[in-house]
């Protein structure tokens, strides 16, 4: 499938370069994945990834991947309720909705390894976006992209593996801004040394 994606990526010619559809909504999709990683707020994160996962059903529609586009709609989905931080009752029947769905298409359209991982990554991604902190939205999310790039391996998803890596480093920067690799925050250590000093 490597091949396949290369494909579509811009051809270089003495006139002008040419940008695929398919090229555009991915490089569309990475960027905004990528932007979701950067920022703080969670609210933020969830309509930055709600771009992302829009742009890559259409990705994944003009690829002729069903699996991908309807794991992104059932995203959509859970994105769209989780903009609240508390839903009610019917819309937190909707997300659970989701994975019942989700694990549907799976099975119906399944290939071994890669919808499994698929399938448990999704699931990952759905208990992050559930969290109502960032610090642990985040590291569900690094779990469920450690699980998708096997996934994205497995098919040979250039765009989903570059993705990936970026989602990874944006993801355990924003970790690191906000402390959880160091024994205290930035500001905690700067207080106490300006004291000390």
């Amino acid at each position: 499938m490597t091949a396949f994606l290369l494909d579509y990526l811009p051809t270089l010619t003495s006139q002008s370069v040419t940008l695929s559809p398919v090229a555009a909504t991915g490089i569309a999709g990475l960027s905004a994945a990528t932007l979701s990683t950067l920022l703080g707020g969670r609210r933020a994160i969830l309509l930055a990834q709600a771009t992302a996962s829009s742009l890559f059903l259409l990705h994944f529609l003009l690829l002729g991947a069903q699996t991908g586009m309807l794991m992104c709609g059932l995203g959509l989905i859970q994105m769209a309720v989780r903009i609240r931080r508390h839903p009610g009752r019917v819309l937190g029947l909707l997300y659970g909705l989701t994975v019942p769905a989700a694990l549907a298409v799976a099975v119906l359209s399944w290939q071994g390894p890669m919808s499994a991982l698929s399938a448990t990554g999704f699931l990952l991604a759905t208990l992050g976006r559930w969290q109502s902190g960032v610090g642990r939205m985040r590291l569900c999310f690094i779990l469920a992209t450690l699980v998708g790039s096997g996934h994205n391996l497995l098919a040979g998803s250039v765009f989903g593996l570059v993705s990936d890596a970026m989602g990874l480093s944006g993801h355990c920067i924003g970790l690191w801004r906000a402390g959880i690799f160091r024994s205290r925050p930035f500001h905690a250590r700067v207080a106490s040394d300006q004291v000390a000093a």
